[in-house]
């Protein structure tokens, strides 16, 4: 949900879960509320079960400093998603004008500051196209937990305490207030009250680096029902972009570096 260390950037939401099976030798059984669970599993059904979607999100990234001064950094995310296959995200801040297409055969990162991009095969479902590119060349998309098959065991992949702190308000709506205990990361989810279990609002707490720095996504739109224009998942160079050589990078991280194939800040 927004926490896969494979998937998703958290730091976009980066760098706070793997996929692995609880309760393996040498760890407690994890201990998650039962309204807790039921309410991730339903907002997690409720993704999984849309044939295509489209999201805007205001996303909220704090940096510590070398003395310890925190502060707070802005972007707009824009990501729309067609099962299996396609994916268009859009970053935008005052430093960073990114691009990501995924067509079901390439991915293609686009620096528009910059006027230059770079295209690379990748496997023919979402899934598979999601870890290759962290994998094979450290890109971490954020919110792109969102897109993903099965947003419900990813997000529980190492959660060992869930708990349930009742109705409050997110972004104007009634929401259910979760959270979640990671070994790395403490999380916290606000699920829309109703029928449309959506997601309004996620912070991701990095408890174990200096300063404990945290990530903020707002949710301020979700759309299931317009259809997705084929052609907003197929790249088109922008008039004199120049292409580069998407270069392998497995320990790149997408916040900071500048290269192509990043988010950035």
């Amino acid at each position: 949900m927004g926490i896969s260390s494979k998937l998703v950037s958290v730091g976009s939401i980066a760098a706070a879960l793997s996929f692995s099976v609880n309760g393996a030798f040498g760890q407690s059984a994890p201990q998650i509320a039962g309204r807790a669970d039921s309410l991730l599993h339903a907002a997690s059904d409720y993704l999984a079960s849309a044939s295509h979607f489209t999201l805007r999100a205001e996303v909220w990234r704090e940096r510590v400093g070398e003395s310890g001064e925190k502060l707070q950094f802005s972007r707009i995310i824009t990501l729309e998603v067609q099962r299996p296959d396609r994916l268009h995200m859009n970053i935008h801040s005052g430093h960073v004008d990114r691009g990501f297409w995924y067509d079901g055969r390439r991915l293609t990162v686009l620096d528009a500051r910059q006027n230059y991009y770079s295209v690379t095969p990748m496997p023919p479902n979402l899934d598979a196209a999601l870890d290759a590119a962290h994998d094979e060349f450290g890109i971490d998309v954020p919110l792109v937990d969102f897109a993903i098959s099965d947003p419900y065991r990813n997000a529980m992949a190492r959660v060992q305490h869930g708990r349930y702190f009742g109705l409050s308000t997110a972004l104007g709506f009634q929401c259910h207030h979760l959270a979640f205990t990671q070994d790395n990361v403490d999380w916290q989810l606000w699920i829309e009250d109703g029928p449309h279990p959506l997601i309004r609002k996620l912070v991701i707490n990095h408890k174990n680096e200096p300063g404990s720095p945290e990530f903020t996504a707002l949710i301020t739109n979700w759309d299931f029902t317009e259809r997705i224009a084929p052609r907003d998942f197929v790249f088109e160079p922008p008039p004199g972009a120049s292409e580069l050589q998407m270069r392998p990078n497995p320990s790149s991280n997408s916040e900071s570096s500048g290269q192509p194939g990043t988010s950035g800040q």
